[in-house]
């Protein structure tokens, strides 16, 4: 993936989550709001397997949820 010059200098950009389609603002830096989010080990996975670029703070959640209850897939 390529980054956006906006990311390059993490002043932010705003993206599309190409899960669910809503807008959202990515800073791709320890500054963004995804930093505070702990993902665990699986979700990193699923994400690196299944997608491009970043996700939205809500599809985040839910993939978490679903890693908890078991059912991400």
């Amino acid at each position: 993936m390529e980054q956006s010059d906006c990311h390059t200098a993490k002043k932010g950009c705003t993206e599309i989550c190409p899960a669910c389609g809503a807008a959202f603002e990515c800073r791709m830096s320890e500054e963004c709001w995804c930093a505070s989010i702990n993902l665990p080990p699986d979700v990193r996975e699923y994400l690196a397997d299944h997608y491009e670029s970043c996700l939205c703070r809500n599809c985040l959640e839910t993939m978490i949820k679903k890693a908890e209850a078991g059912r991400l897939a």
